[in-house]
């Protein structure tokens, strides 16, 4: 093997040659979160992710998290990646509406490094889909469920259904595709007619079942590693690719 069999990006930029994605995960533990990034980034573009420590999904952890926000952004700000998302629907929604600007903001201000978060993503992906209502499929325990809810009509959507998985929140990432299908359908039949369905949880093993149902249900569906990474590419000003397979969001 010589440098001449070596892609030319890749041997003068290394792999995020497009774009680095800073990404401030709340989970301590990451298995399906990078999987899924992965699995539908384009060549050359990265995630550069730290943790916030979170082991379980707590009001009392949720707010801890937001307390290490700043200080894991200056860390992450250290590696230079090109933008900053924050995940968690759980880390934003605790605060109520409007609370991921601010969330944004402070992370922002610590690193230097212009900052969005994961659940703004989805906002704006549902609206770049055109879409008005909602079915929402989640996997979060109470309290965070009604509080995405609440999150949501005040962004501006009529939420016609939520469904959430029976399933521990420290299994969900080892958890078969299956679970995230059935979900989905019930909570689109419960819905009755709505324009898109959201998949919240970054860990949620999703993004393979977001086509399929695209093509099933005729709706949007998207999911918060998708729109993570969609909103991520805008950021850092990624606008030479067109990503297949993986709904119609990351195609447009």
């Amino acid at each position: 093997m010589s440098a001449a069999t070596v892609d030319t990006n890749l041997l003068e930029h290394g792999y995020g040659w497009r774009a680095r994605i800073g990404f401030l995960s709340p989970g301590i533990v990451d298995e399906s979160l990078s999987r899924q990034f992965y699995r539908m980034a384009p060549p050359g573009v990265t995630m550069v992710r730290t943790s916030l420590s979170v082991t379980q999904i707590t009001t009392d952890q949720m707010w801890s998290a937001i307390d290490r926000a700043e200080g894991a952004a200056r860390e992450l700000a250290k590696e230079k990646p090109d933008c900053i998302l924050v995940g968690g629907s759980p880390t934003v929604v605790v605060g109520g509406f409007g609370s991921d600007k601010e969330l944004a903001a402070k992370v922002e201000a610590a690193s230097g490094i212009q900052t969005s978060t994961a659940q703004t993503a989805a906002v704006e992906a549902l609206r770049e889909l055109g879409a008005s209502s909602v079915a929402l499929a989640t996997p979060f325990p109470d309290p965070f469920n009604d509080q995405l809810v609440d999150f949501l009509q005040k962004s501006g959507f009529v939420v016609g259904s939520m469904c959430h998985l029976e399933l521990d929140y420290r299994r969900l990432t080892a958890a078969p595709l299956r679970l995230g299908y059935e979900l989905a359908k019930k909570t689109y039949q419960q819905a009755g007619n709505v324009d898109a369905i959201y998949f919240p949880g970054a860990p949620f093993p999703v993004v393979d079942l977001i086509e399929p149902l695209e093509q099933e249900l005729g709706v949007g569906v998207i999911s918060s590693m998708q729109c993570t990474l969609w909103k991520g590419m805008r950021m850092a000003g990624v606008k030479d690719v067109r990503v297949e397979g993986f709904g119609k969001l990351l195609r447009r």
